[in-house]
């Protein structure tokens, strides 16, 4: 008969169910926790998760520099376009008066090519598209100084 309390007990103690997680509780689940390594695979599992995100973090910050750099890239070369087409402007509009005080007789269609061109503002709704209408414009701009080119001689 004195087994019989020891056999409950050790019943009781076996049907309890043990787990890996401390949130669960009890002090046989933290011991056999403990014992069976069972918290510090959680530990090493969640290590493991914070490390990845960190790499992850660092990746994305490299990303973002590069993208960065590139922005600025397309920034310069935007305002060097910017520039090209100001400066052939100028020069259109030097042609322009230089053939006005020649007395040569300026087309109509022309003029109207050299008052778009003058007054064009390219643009676009991001860098690609800036730095395409930009070059277009520029081609634009050249072509029409070298046809002034062709009147003045």
């Amino acid at each position: 008969m004195k087994t019989l309390p020891l056999i409950t007990a050790l019943a009781l103690v076996a049907g309890c169910s043990t787990s890996d997680d401390p949130a669960a509780g009890g002090f046989f689940n933290g011991v056999s926790g403990l014992a069976s390594g069972g918290y510090q695979g959680r530990v090493d599992e969640r290590q493991a998760d914070v490390d990845a995100e960190q790499a992850r973090a660092a990746s994305l910050a490299g990303q973002q520099s590069s993208v960065a750099a590139q922005t600025a890239s397309i920034g310069a070369q935007i305002d060097a376009l910017r520039d090209e087409l100001t400066r052939l402007r100028i020069q259109i509009a030097n042609q322009q008066a230089e053939l006005r005080s020649a007395g040569v007789a300026i087309p109509a269609s022309l003029n109207t090519q050299i008052n778009a061109t003058i007054n064009a503002s390219p643009s676009g709704a991001n860098d690609a598209e800036r730095l395409a209408n930009l070059q277009r414009a520029i081609a634009d701009a050249r072509a029409l100084s070298a046809e002034l080119a062709r009147l003045s001689a």
